[in-house]
């Protein structure tokens, strides 16, 4: 009985509107001509992408959302069963699941298309801490990863922050970032989360102390500039 595995990447990335490749491929590479071919997802087994089955691509079968827009971009020969998605909306991101069977063996794997998702604007506080205050900048849900870069009123990049990343189960990621900054540096720094430069979120705060001890019933702290654009 000759055996095979599936070999597929973790993930892919795609653009909204454009198309992707999934690829999937029998190791060794075996003339899968005569097998069966099933793409589930995403993110559910039970919904049907695509068959292959009896020597072709049975139409007018599984999820109707993907027809027209799926097809088999490999050398069946070769084992190479990699699904062609196009059109791509925001609906459908997640896991795929590549399914082959021959007669006598069969395999599965599973691949995660990533697309991008914008995530929340900035949020920033700031906490006295000697000379200095503690500025910290959080963002969430982004998709595939997501950037985050701190500047001053003159553009200066600060480089000196602590950085924490956390992606949660839709793999989402969400960023937590602080530094400390003297006030007397700038007027206002920066916080920008985003995808790409192309793709920020900013945030700004002004870290600037009070010059003398504030009236009685006065808040000290100092003033957040809710200033987000996309």
């Amino acid at each position: 009985m000759e055996k095979f595995s599936l070999v597929v990447p973790d993930s892919v990335v795609g653009q909204l509107g454009s198309s992707v490749v999934l690829p999937c491929a029998l190791s060794p590479s075996l003339n899968c001509k005569s097998f069966e071919v099933h793409w589930h997802g995403p993110n559910n087994k039970d919904n049907l992408v695509l068959l292959y089955k009896d020597l072709k691509v049975q139409e007018d079968t599984g999820d109707p959302r993907y027809r027209d827009r799926v097809s088999l971009i490999g050398e069946l020969e070769k084992g190479n069963v990699s699904l062609k998605l196009e059109n791509l909306t925001l609906a459908d991101r997640g896991e795929y699941v590549c399914f082959v069977e021959s007669h006598k063996w069969y395999e599965e794997a599973s691949v995660f298309l990533n697309l991008p998702v914008i995530g929340s604007p900035p949020v920033l506080s700031l906490t006295e801490s000697g000379e200095q205050v503690n500025v910290t900048c959080a963002s969430g849900g982004w998709a595939p990863n997501t950037i985050l870069t701190w500047r001053n009123q003159k553009g200066k990049k600060l480089r000196n922050s602590v950085d924490h990343y956390r992606t949660d189960s839709d793999r989402l990621v969400s960023v937590s970032s602080w530094l400390l900054f003297p006030p007397s540096e700038s007027e206002w720094i920066s916080c920008s989360v985003g995808l790409s430069d192309q793709e920020m979120k900013e945030g700004r705060v002004l870290p600037l102390k009070p010059a003398s001890k504030p009236d009685s019933g006065s808040d000290p702290a100092s003033t957040l500039e809710p200033g987000v654009s996309d």
